[in-house]
């Protein structure tokens, strides 16, 4: 959708409601406790950006997701009421400080069709899951479609270091932006004003968000248990667990040093590549380290209360023998793993090998980090996994 120039920031809150109303002939955006967090996120646009138009008209197209989202899960809701009542049992989460292996080992379960995974296209515009033979004609799956030809047309490095298609299953991150208490905005804007906000919240009401809309996407395959993945299910464990108590966690785990830098040089893609040790550049790695330092540290005083919930993977033994990894996770959280599973996994690796290193690997301090530094934030979570 072609958006009108929303103006100034102040201005946001009613552009960006008109807008969503516009585009999908839809009016109930649900109860109104979204708007706390919408509001701050556009004063923290006020507050730590510039005014000028380009950025204006990308953090309107940013936010603006959000919105249609909860456009479409409450015609969902609506149109299905019974789904609300429906329950989420035992859903395999998989969580990690990105860059630990967390989306290849989410592909890859994800051949297993006893799991539902959030397929992208449905992310933006969730409804009731349609049958495979409906989906290649649906109208929203062909606009994610060229969504997807756009970002790889417009940013190849981005989708170079985190690619996926319109029908792949992806994060609960974009989902659970509809409640605007996000990370997924602040990762790739700067915005302390908002993150001092943010990092207060527990999220409670967009993990019951997510499970709601879970209920709704997988109401016609309720005989399929949920296959999620979201790093930020780190920082607020105890809420996942929460609206969730019977979940199987699967914890991805690799040296902070190396992760810490290779989720800032994908930010870095995602922001249009700043120059290697530029302001902008060194902006990333701080924040990261904050967000991430108290994730681990959430989830570790967590899995002291639920201990049986959880099972780690390395992620250097995931690549060096990740059916290993697989047949441990199934035996873990006694899973049945089928023979023609195994086979259709199999095959998955062959198509998708590891990628080879990049030319140039980046340092610490290309982002404003340092080896020592990570090591010292991170030390207790280091040494507890055998990190480093």
């Amino acid at each position: 959708m072609k958006l009108v120039e929303p103006g100034r920031y102040a201005d946001f809150e009613d552009a960006l409601h008109d807008a969503a109303r516009r585009s999908t002939g839809l009016g109930d955006f649900g109860d109104e406790e979204y708007r706390m967090g919408l509001r701050r996120l556009i004063a923290a646009y006020q507050a730590d950006l510039p005014e000028d138009p380009a950025t204006r008209a990308a953090c309107f197209e940013m936010t603006l997701p959000g919105l249609l989202g909860r456009l479409h899960s409450q015609r969902g809701f609506s149109d299905h009421p019974e789904c609300l009542d429906h329950s989420i049992p035992r859903p395999l989460i998989i969580t990690g400080i990105p860059r630990t292996g967390t989306t290849a080992l989410h592909m890859l379960l994800a051949m297993d069709p006893q799991f539902q995974g959030l397929e992208r296209w449905l992310i933006a515009n969730p409804m009731v899951r349609p049958k495979p033979a409906r989906r290649a004609t649906h109208p929203y799956y062909r606009a994610a479609v060229r969504s997807v030809e756009q970002l790889a047309l417009h940013s190849p490095r981005a989708m170079a270091v985190h690619g996926i298609t319109a029908d792949d299953v992806d994060e609960c991150l974009a989902l659970m932006m509809q409640s605007f208490v996000t990370n997924q905005i602040p990762s790739l804007l700067d915005l302390p004003t908002y993150d001092a906000w943010y990092l207060a919240q527990d999220e409670l009401q967009s993990y019951r968000r997510l499970a709601d809309n879970l209920r709704l996407i997988g109401s016609a395959d309720r005989a399929k248990t949920w296959l999620l993945k979201n790093p930020t299910h780190l920082l607020r464990m105890e809420s996942l667990l929460t609206v969730f108590p019977d979940a199987r966690i699967i914890h991805t785990h690799r040296d902070p040093v190396p992760t810490l830098v290779s989720m800032c040089g994908m930010l870095s893609a995602f922001r249009g590549e700043p120059d290697p040790g530029s302001p902008a550049a060194c902006a990333i790695g701080p924040r990261q380290v904050l967000v991430y330092k108290r994730a681990t540290e959430h989830t570790m005083a967590m899995r002291e209360r639920s201990p049986n919930a959880f099972h780690d993977v390395h992620q250097e033994t995931l690549l060096a023998n990740p059916m290993g990894v697989v047949h441990e996770i199934y035996e873990h959280f006694e899973l049945e793993l089928r023979l023609e599973v195994e086979t259709r996994m199999r095959g998955w690796l062959v198509d998708h090998p590891a990628p080879p290193p990049a030319e140039r690997r980046p340092r610490p301090e290309d982002f404003g980090l340092t080896e020592s530094g990570i090591q010292r934030e991170f030390a207790p979570y280091i040494e507890k996994y055998g990190l480093g």
